[in-house]
């Protein structure tokens, strides 16, 4: 392998890692039935942009793409923090359930055709936060599971840009 391609290959591992995160909360909501909250929507949204940042950095060289791969890492950092604080409050406000605000970005589901339903509701949440952060996957919260895809995923792009940096150096 050619140190050269290293910064892309790290890119393309954060893509696929970020497809199947999305696609990992699409079959936790339709296949199981979790219902996802107005911070789970969110999150979504961070992971929609870490793909979308990334493969458009892939499209480009030099500091665009570094840049790019930067403002992705900085999205990774946000859903990082919103399922921090969701884990926040899975322990303390676990025992008070209460409702977060809904969460409905394609109000108009009509609009998207015959799988417009699925497509609105795949983005629009409601319920409680805490009680939606109690979710295991594989015997951990789901909260865990997202917080630790955010923050690899922004390890993962810092390293991809400084190495991608380093080679325009050379």
């Amino acid at each position: 392998m050619n140190a050269r391609h290293l910064p892309s290959l790290i890119a393309v591992l954060v893509v696929l890692a970020a497809t199947s995160a999305f696609a990992l909360a699409l079959w936790l909501q339709f296949a199981k039935d979790y219902t996802p909250c107005s911070l789970c929507i969110y999150q979504r949204l961070a992971n929609l942009a870490v793909l979308v940042i990334v493969v458009m950095g892939l499209c480009w060289t030099g500091a665009a793409r570094r840049g790019l791969w930067l403002l992705a890492s900085a999205y990774a950092l946000a859903g990082a923090g919103l399922a921090g604080w969701q884990w926040h409050l899975t322990a303390v406000a676990a025992h008070t359930v209460e409702r977060c605000a809904a969460v409905n970005l394609f109000p108009g589901e009509r609009s998207f055709g015959p799988w417009g339903k699925d497509f609105a509701s795949a983005l629009s949440g409601h319920g409680s936060c805490a009680a939606a952060g109690i979710r295991t996957l594989a015997g951990w919260p789901v909260t865990h599971w997202s917080l630790v895809f955010f923050l690899a995923c922004a390890i993962l792009l810092w390293l991809a840009q400084w190495l991608a940096g380093r080679q325009g150096k050379n």
